[in-house]
């Protein structure tokens, strides 16, 4: 059995995280012609994980302290795959829009200021990696663990935008300053330890760079751009199809003084054990202090970056349509290597004029499959919504929140 815990700051990041961040992810996403003749604030928010193969239990305790079982343990380690997936989506917004406003020629074009706060990150690792962690070298006995191919990314940071929309189609432009918190990358190119039979000796052979951004509060910044082009099609007589395609975070970054370490060593240890060579609890309390010890060469550079943009295609609901089941599809990617594309499709159902609901079903990103549902309600001058994507399954859980009032 684990005993897990995480520090006080933790525990309050996460809080604020669930509480306090604003996105724009909820599914299905609703197109409005109506015209507006208001000011409107929209409040997003999403906090999400996902995994192919690690129980949420485990990410539980992790994140809010308790005890790691065996059976826990060994129901996630019979999940291994060949090529396993974990990811934190954790980002939000709080949008401004002004529809009365005449500063452009077009008076069909207001304009809007934008602020969000964003944490993305991506793990991707082999079958022998959990293993390996959580039950050291005694799994490998006379065998060979292979973490060949493991792989991380983290990045935290905000913005604040400035753009214009259309009052009719709401589709919208959003330049954006980034101040980046925080940035960690990890890459095992060729990686793997063998425990001897008698276990009086283990070899460790690693090749593999770490880098990390300085621990200032501001350790980079950059500039972004968010699109979101919404057209429609026609369907049949008086009706039309409406699409969107989503864009969001698309730009670049730069980071003064990365920390990089670079490892390529063979090594090995006699009467040694995996549980001292690699232990987790000191690999995640003191990271640069782990990768010191072990690292060949370290160095400080200056890089650039693109940043975990998202990009999105969707087939919209409309609200002005009198139908009461309409159905909804796209495909969902980031700019990272350890997300597959998603691909969604789903119903949405509007029993009455202030109340609707929606499932529905996605495939890829960093899991499998996966189902959610949709609730929303709509007073005129103010609407709420909540979602998950993510209802029944053992390795994630999401809850996304949207906010809309116009004053």
């Amino acid at each position: 059995m684990i005993r897990c815990s995480i520090s006080l700051p933790f525990v309050l990041l996460t809080v604020l995280s669930v509480h306090n961040l604003f996105c724009q992810n909820m599914l299905p996403i609703q197109q409005d012609t109506t015209l507006f003749k208001n000011n409107e604030l929209i409040i997003s928010g999403v906090a999400d994980y996902q995994s192919t193969s690690i129980g949420k239990d485990i990410t539980k305790s992790f994140m809010y302290g308790g005890f790691i079982t065996d059976e826990m343990k060994g129901q996630t380690s019979a999940k291994q795959q060949l090529i396993n997936r974990f990811g934190f989506d954790i980002n939000g917004e709080i949008q401004y829009k002004n529809h009365r406003s005449h500063i452009f020629k077009d008076s069909t074009k207001g304009f809007l200021v934008k602020y969000g706060i964003y944490n993305f990150s991506a793990i991707e690792h082999s079958e022998d990696v959990f293993d390996l962690l959580f039950y050291g070298n005694s799994a490998f006995i006379g065998d060979t663990a292979v973490i060949m191919g493991s792989r991380f990314d983290s990045y935290t940071f905000q913005k604040i935008g400035l753009g214009w929309f259309d009052k009719y189609s709401k589709s919208s432009f959003t330049l954006n300053a980034i101040g980046v918190h925080n940035m960690l990358s990890g890459r095992v190119e060729e990686g793997s330890l063998y425990q001897s039979s008698s276990i009086d000796s283990v070899d460790l052979s690693l090749i593999a760079q770490y880098r990390r951004s300085n621990t200032n509060t501001l350790s980079g910044y950059g500039f972004a751009v968010d699109i979101d082009y919404r057209f429609d099609m026609p369907k049949s007589e008086g009706e039309k199809i409406y699409f969107q395609v989503l864009m969001r975070n698309l730009g670049i970054i730069c980071l003064p003084k990365v920390r990089s370490y670079s490892i390529n060593s063979k090594l090995h240890f006699d009467a040694y054990s995996i549980e001292d060579l690699l232990n987790a609890s000191a690999i995640l309390n003191d990271t640069e202090a782990t990768f010191d010890s072990f690292a060949d060469s370290s160095s400080a550079n200056t890089e650039w970056r693109l940043l975990p943009a998202l990009f999105q295609f969707t087939k919209l609901v409309d609200r002005s349509s009198s139908r009461k089941i309409q159905g909804f599809y796209g495909a969902r990617a980031y700019l990272s290597s350890s997300f597959m594309p998603m691909f969604f499709s789903g119903i949405d159902y509007h029993p009455s004029k202030w109340y609707r609901l929606g499932l529905q079903a996605s495939f890829g990103g960093f899991s499998n499959l996966r189902w959610g549902m949709y609730s929303a309600i709509d007073f005129g001058r103010f609407s709420l919504g909540l979602a998950s994507e993510n209802l029944f399954s053992r390795t994630g859980e999401s809850i996304i929140l949207r906010i809309s009032c116009l004053f």
